[in-house]
């Protein structure tokens, strides 16, 4: 009698864990909402569930909350103890109109962050950093009398559309596969890297 009273006990909680199993995993297939922006670089942002990444407009330390701009609309998102904070001490340091981007869950009707990462912009040494006229002396040259590689280290639909002549494609997500391919190994040649950013 008490092994069929297990067994049944054991069935019960076998379903109710499979139960809250797959109401989860439907709780976790949530649309993302990503600012074109944040889409140039990471395409696959618009295909992850669960992800909001745009520009942070505010953080609301009562509420809790964080309001996010994404495109023309604004999307306020809750943060808890639970929530991880990436490349930040606390929310209220998250400088204004700084890329945020954060993965997200339903929670009492409410969108309550898992995780908020800041991306923090890129910190290159003046001494490191070319002017746009000294890059256009090289281009003018060309690679082998100017000794340079010039590299457009965006994604690879960005570089079909258009790039600074003599650029060869690099991104960034696939920087390890390509560079034994496309950098020289002669060390003396100047590595030059863009993006949209800095150069």
């Amino acid at each position: 009698m008490s092994r069929r009273i297990c067994t049944v006990i054991a069935v019960t909680i076998a379903l109710a864990a499979w139960g809250a199993g797959a109401a989860l995993a439907a709780e976790e297939q949530l649309p993302s909402k990503s600012d074109p922006s944040c889409v140039k670089c990471h395409p696959a942002y618009e295909k992850t569930p669960n992800l909001f990444a745009g520009r942070l407009v505010d953080v609301a330390a009562k509420s809790k909350s964080l309001q996010l701009q994404i495109g023309k609309e604004n999307e306020v998102i809750f943060f808890d103890d639970a929530t991880v904070l990436k490349n930040a001490t606390e929310y209220k340091t998250i400088d204004k109109n700084e890329a945020v981007r954060i993965t997200y869950a339903k929670k009492d009707g409410k969108n309550y962050a898992k995780e908020v990462e800041v991306k923090k912009g890129l910190q290159v040494p003046k001494e490191k950093l070319m002017e746009a006229d000294e890059l256009a002396k090289l281009v003018a040259q060309g690679p082998e009398k100017g000794k340079y590689v010039l590299i457009d280290s965006r994604p690879k639909e960005n570089y079909d559309q258009g790039h600074i002549p003599t650029a060869k494609a690099i991104p960034h997500f696939a920087f390890d596969n390509l560079k034994d391919k496309v950098l020289p190994q002669d060390k003396d040649i100047l590595q030059i890297y863009y993006c949209a950013g800095y150069t």
